[in-house]
């Protein structure tokens, strides 16, 4: 069973207490949002090759175009998931904070909640679960969007209070900013690694997007880039046969010696030693 994936007759799944009994899940890119809570048991996963370790009442936040595997799980791992389509998420966060869908890419996993909030988090799981079952109700969709928002909404409130310490001056244009460049980084930085591409697409020069995306995560335009490029490239190595030669040329690097030489900067190995060590954890 794959939690990530939708039949084409429905825009959203959910389940309680699912057993997850094998790190069954190969490395892919989603497609859809996915919500896990961790009911028990403990896990080790890689999203967008960043790995983190489960345990109980912790929320798990997973995007699409992200990468994503499942290393390790403990005998009596479960979950609490929901599933649902981009169009949804689209519909139910349009007036939400616009920074939101970049606060999720950087903090995908929250701390464990308290015993209270998570309890809470059980009975609206419960709540989505029991009209994600209810196949004939009249009103079935718009009430998953409304749970749903509700439940975002909490998670987003609690998990920036924890996370995020930003001042007066980070203005809501600052991070529209911040949430165009990361979108456009996520579409295009496969083959488009140079800052000008993307302040031409945000029509601001190289300097102002530099000012205010580091200002913003502490990070240059172009450390975001080639993290995201970086990213891509693993991605090849490790699902596909294709050669070095191939992938270079489908993500535009001028020629294979370059394209080994990027990668090695940023990684500390050749393309080839990272695909021959590629199914170690």
């Amino acid at each position: 069973m794959n939690l990530f994936q939708l039949s084409d007759q429905e825009s959203f799944a959910a389940g309680i207490d699912v057993p997850i009994s094998a790190p069954s899940f190969a490395l892919q890119k989603l497609e859809n949002f996915t919500i896990l809570f961790i009911c028990q048991g403990n896990a080790r996963l890689e999203v967008d090759f960043q790995r983190y370790d489960l345990q109980p009442r912790q929320v798990m936040k997973l995007l699409p175009n992200q990468f994503f595997q499942c290393l390790e799980v403990s005998v009596d791992f479960r979950v609490s998931y929901i599933t649902f389509t981009p169009a949804i998420m689209h519909e139910i966060t349009v007036r939400f904070d616009p920074s939101f869908f970049a606060f999720l890419k950087q903090y995908p996993l929250s701390p464990p909640l308290t015993a209270d909030k998570a309890e809470n988090h059980r009975h609206l799981l419960q709540a989505v679960y029991d009209i994600y079952m209810e196949r004939t109700h009249t009103f079935r969709l718009p009430i998953f969007k409304n749970f749903l928002q509700n439940f975002l909404m909490e998670i987003y409130d609690k998990t920036k209070a924890l996370f995020l310490h930003r001042n007066a001056a980070n203005t809501s244009r600052q991070e529209e900013l911040l949430e165009k460049f990361i979108s456009f980084v996520f579409q295009h930085s496969g083959t488009q690694r140079e800052v000008q591409f993307y302040a031409d697409q945000l029509c601001i020069t190289t300097r102002y997007l530099s000012s205010v995306i580091q200002h913003l995560t502490g990070h240059t335009p172009k450390e975001l880039i080639d993290i995201r490029c970086i990213q891509e490239i693993k991605m090849q190595l490790r699902t596909t046969n294709k050669t070095m030669q191939e992938i270079a040329f489908e993500l535009d690097f001028p020629d294979q010696s370059f394209f080994a030489r990027y990668f090695k900067k940023h990684t500390g190995l050749t393309p080839v030693a990272y695909r021959a060590q590629k199914t170690e954890v």
